[in-house]
């Protein structure tokens, strides 16, 4: 971590042609003067308050202790029992509008800065979870409508539409990504028209050096490919698909190629508290070596909460420059349907995503905001027991939550770890691979097609669909997506995404999961016990509505 500061560099080179050109929303500009004790509102078409239909609003919320820690008893004699804490949210409140948390500011018009009790809550959750940002005058928050509209907006700000027919390719801008990356960034980008330039992976995820690296790309870019990629695009802790993690070392390196290149990092991170320190040692247990093992965080300076020390740190405590823009989601901590979220950045950043804002979304639902930050901030108790979680309370959820994910993770891959061979007689053959998840709600599971006893005789490619199809019919009915879909290029889907599957751990009923995992791996059993073509063929003509007994 750097103990001192520095001015943040000015990053408006960056921003697209369309984003410069935005300007202050005017009408916003009166919204200070409506702070003034006393002042009478003449200048917006605000509503009054009085004609919103809702009086109050009642909530019924688990405790924080619903879920066991990893360092609790799992049958549950330490935890609280789940009685339900009353939320309530009145037509008005007396409190400052920093504080204050009612209908009647919650439901009007607002800034597109968000609201204004969540956006003090989420600058002192920010504040603790990254305690050692670099850049002098710290970042800004702004709240989004979750990561989606957020990455929505980050690209809007840093990409110009390319057009291949009036362009020279010299001004093609480019995207740096995972080889393997979840696909609605990227579908995003190329609508645009961006050059997705993959970078190597392993254990982790993206290498910062080496034959395919970030700064080998960046080293030796050829500009007739385009412009040298200005923007990295990184889920840094349980990367989607593979569920790697960068450990803090391998963030600096990454970091540290990107401010020699000046290249902006959008780190999107929905799993950072879904972080996975038993995957090291049940790598290590079952097979005796040092997969998916990290180095671990480091534990200075503290958040002054023990379960946030043990996360691996953001991009933003390496941020000397300012070039990071962090994007954080409720979806997989409260619920997806909030859709609701905060970009972390640079005041100059922040500022210009105010105006895409303003310009687009304005800010998301003023119930999911009220609602959320009733829910995490420190409100006081209104005579009938807790009204909220409070921070302390958000940080036991977070940890619960965690514990209850690990647990998933723990039971899937192990019965994968100890069903990954077929064995006859004397033979036994590899017929899939994994990494332990470091994070994340995904198991990204490789495919050793080569080893099926018709690998020599029908493409790969063949019988990984068949092996696919296979899986979705009794008894197994299972059903994985395809590594193809995540692959950054088609050059790359067609050489390797082929061989994987991703696995997800996080949707299915927990009672099921074990044993819906051992049907994944009797279908491959029985997958590598056919060898005749003709069962092969057949299930090609199921998938393809052929199969003439239906």
């Amino acid at each position: 971590m750097c103990p001192t500061t520095t001015k943040p560099v000015d990053l408006t080179h960056h921003f697209s042609k369309i984003s410069k050109a935005r300007r202050p929303n005017a009408l916003k500009e009166y919204y200070k003067y409506l702070f003034t004790p006393g002042m009478c509102n003449f200048s917006g078409g605000l509503p009054h308050t009085s004609i919103f239909p809702f009086g109050k609003l009642d909530l019924s919320v688990d405790r924080p202790t619903k879920f066991p820690t990893t360092k609790e008893d799992i049958g549950g004699q330490n935890v609280i029992p789940d009685s339900d804490i009353l939320c309530y949210i009145p037509r008005y409140s007396g409190k400052s509008v920093a504080q204050k948390i009612d209908l009647a500011t919650a439901l009007q018009y607002g800034s597109a800065q968000g609201y204004p009790p969540l956006h003090s809550v989420l600058r002192r959750l920010v504040s603790i979870q990254h305690p050692s940002i670099p850049y002098e005058g710290g970042p800004e928050v702004i709240i989004d409508g979750g990561s989606a509209d957020g990455l929505s907006k980050v690209f809007d700000l840093l990409f110009n539409t390319w057009d291949k027919d009036l362009d020279d390719i010299r001004n093609r801008e480019g995207l740096l990504v995972e080889e393997f990356v979840y696909g609605p960034p990227v579908a995003h980008a190329r609508t645009k028209d961006v050059n997705i330039v993959p970078l190597k992976m392993d254990d982790e995820g993206m290498l910062a050096h080496g034959t395919g690296s970030l700064s080998d790309i960046l080293q030796s870019w050829d500009h007739m490919n385009g412009k040298r990629p200005h923007v990295l695009y990184t889920i840094p802790t349980g990367q989607n698909p593979s569920s790697g993690t960068l450990s803090a070392s391998r963030r600096k390196e990454v970091y540290d190629v990107c401010s020699m290149y000046d290249v902006v990092v959008v780190e999107d991170d929905p799993y950072w508290s879904l972080y996975y320190p038993s995957a090291r040692s049940y790598a290590a247990q079952y097979r005796a070596a040092t997969n998916n093992i990290l180095t671990g965080p480091p534990t200075e300076p503290s958040t002054g909460y023990r379960f946030l020390d043990e996360m691996e740190p953001s991009f933003l405590n390496f941020d000397r420059d300012g070039r990071v823009i962090r994007l954080d989601s409720f979806s997989k901590t409260i619920a997806p349907g909030c859709r609701l979220g905060w970009i972390t950045a640079s005041p100059r950043v922040c500022e210009q995503l105010f105006r895409i804002t303003d310009d687009t979304t304005q800010q998301p639902s003023g119930f999911v905001q009220a609602i959320v930050a009733q829910l995490i901030g420190e409100q006081c108790d209104l005579g009938q027991g807790p009204s909220s979680w409070g921070f302390d309370g958000w940080v036991r959820w977070l940890e619960g939550l965690r514990a209850a994910y690990e647990r998933r993770m723990v039971k899937m891959a192990t019965v994968f770890e100890q069903n990954r061979f077929f064995t006859t007689g004397a033979d036994k053959v590899m017929m899939f691979d994994f990494q332990w998840p470091t994070g994340g709600m995904f198991i990204w599971v490789e495919v050793k097609v080569a080893s099926h006893p018709l690998a020599s005789t029908i493409d790969h490619r063949r019988l990984m669909r068949a092996l696919w199809i296979h899986c979705t019919q009794p008894p197994y009915l299972i059903l994985t997506v395809l590594g193809k879909d995540f692959a950054a290029t088609e050059e790359i889907a067609a050489r390797r995404g082929y061989l994987f599957f991703r696995f997800c751990f996080a949707a299915i009923d927990g009672d099921l999961l074990e044993a819906k995992s051992k049907s994944f791996t009797d279908a491959c059993r029985d997958f590598w016990s056919i060898n005749s073509h003709e069962k092969i063929d057949q299930l090609m003509r199921e998938e393809d509505g052929q199969n003439p007994s239906g």
